[in-house]
């Protein structure tokens, strides 16, 4: 502000000596004015030296010769060029806050009329099956269930709907299940939100066909395999332009938001893996947020929000466990986190459990309460809940430790075999 204001003085006074060259007939008639006043009084008779109007243009024309006028276009230029520079950024910031308010409308409306995001997973191989379709459907009719995510890019590499992508057509890893028109039509079952589960950097396809953007093994010379798992390099602008191509396409066939998973490093300590940049602590977070970061401003220009599963224990680890996720920069960058906080995952005597598996409802609370107690909004939590290897009292207590915290919630089976009795169901 201070530098605007000195600015404007300065262009004040650099107007008025313009004004003054430019107009000497103005500036003569007051002198000639002046010298009639003078000539009117009575002085004694000493001799006064009145300046003539050519006097005063010399002097004038001095002034303006000694003065650096390039010094007054540079700082007008310099300004000219802060003023815009600062309006642009201003209107892109008013773009991009106005993008996420509206992108955010659709879950605003829904969660006031339904409470809460209550979700369950879709195989997305398994769309049209007509056994799975008839239970799922059964599931979101009698129950309060209201939300379903769907694989849009599978764990194998296969994009589940028909792109013209080029990486696509060249890859031809298409295995199409549904339309924009099958996408609508779940809405007729029930006022749905759905979102769209695109898998990131664990990709078979991409990383064979272009090795020079997965990560490599040094030791065997050629694309890094962990248990018959390929990762991609984070840092790859390729890898980062072809998912954000899928997410915003993903979008565009009707889903509500795109979730990103295994947006990580490989969960190895193999010291013959091999990035394009430094694997440190830096470099991972600074790649997996950057990508985030301009992916959900991608995809709130289109009206969808983005959401990143998680591993559970990012939660309560303070670094990054040495894969790129850690809490408080991942949950800056997109709208929701997912943590995974299975309790078969969690190892034996966590949070003071020997058999954390047996513990569902506390193992949950313990771990969910972690991110709340480092400032996390519980709005921003979403977590998937255990759906597998529990029984349905035990999928209940998932779903309880969530809510009494206030968190929508989410339920994983790779099959997407659930029981109505693990819901609540609805009035009849």
């Amino acid at each position: 502000m201070k530098k605007v204001l000195f600015n404007l003085l300065f262009l004040t006074a650099a107007i008025s000596l313009l004004l003054v060259f430019l107009y000497p007939q103005k500036l003569s008639e007051e002198i000639q004015s002046d010298e009639t006043v003078i000539s009117e009084l009575n002085t004694p008779e000493t001799t006064i030296y009145v300046s003539s109007e050519e006097d005063h243009q010399k002097k004038i024309k001095q002034i303006m010769e000694s003065y650096d006028t390039s010094l007054l276009s540079s700082n007008l230029n310099t300004y000219s060029k802060v003023f815009l520079e600062d309006t642009e950024n201003q209107l892109r910031e008013i773009a991009i806050k106005n993008a996420g308010i509206y992108a955010s409308m659709n879950i605003n409306k829904f969660k006031e009329k339904h409470d809460q995001i209550r979700g369950v997973y879709l195989n997305g191989y398994l769309f049209n099956n007509p056994s799975k379709r008839e239970s799922i459907e059964e599931i979101l009719t009698k129950t309060d269930v209201n939300t379903l995510v769907i694989d849009v890019k599978t764990d194998n590499g296969h994009i589940l709907f028909d792109t013209d992508i080029d990486e696509v057509l060249y890859l031809n890893n298409e295995r199409v299940k549904f339309t924009k028109n099958d996408i609508q039509d779940l809405r007729e079952i029930k006022d749905l939100y759905l979102v769209g589960r695109l898998v990131v950097f664990q990709d078979p396809l991409f990383a064979k066909v272009f090795p020079d953007e997965a990560v490599f093994d040094s030791r065997l010379n050629k694309p890094y395999s962990q248990n018959g798992q390929f990762f991609l390099d984070p840092s790859s602008k390729k890898v980062q332009n072809y998912i954000i191509n899928i997410a915003v396409e993903s979008c565009r066939l009707g889903f509500d938001e795109i979730q990103y998973d295994y947006i990580r490093y490989p969960d190895s300590s193999s010291k013959f893996m091999q990035f394009d940049t430094k694997n440190d602590f830096e470099n991972r977070v600074d790649n997996i947020n950057s990508f985030l970061s301009k992916s959900r401003q991608l995809l709130h220009n289109e009206g969808c929000l983005l959401s990143a599963d998680t591993f559970g224990y990012i939660l309560t680890n303070k670094q990054d466990g040495g894969i790129g996720q850690n809490l408080e920069t991942i949950v800056q960058n997109v709208d929701f986190i997912s943590p995974m906080v299975y309790p078969s995952h969690y190892t034996n005597g966590s949070f003071g459990y020997q058999n954390p598996n047996n513990h569902p409802y506390e193992v949950i609370t313990a771990a969910l309460t972690d991110a709340l107690d480092r400032g996390v909004d519980k709005n921003k939590i979403r977590p998937f809940l255990q759906g597998f290897w529990h029984s349905n009292e035990d999928i209940r207590n998932n779903i309880k430790a969530a809510s009494d915290l206030g968190m929508d919630w989410l339920i994983w089976n790779i099959l997407s075999v659930y029981e109505l009795d693990s819901f609540t169901k609805l009035s009849q």
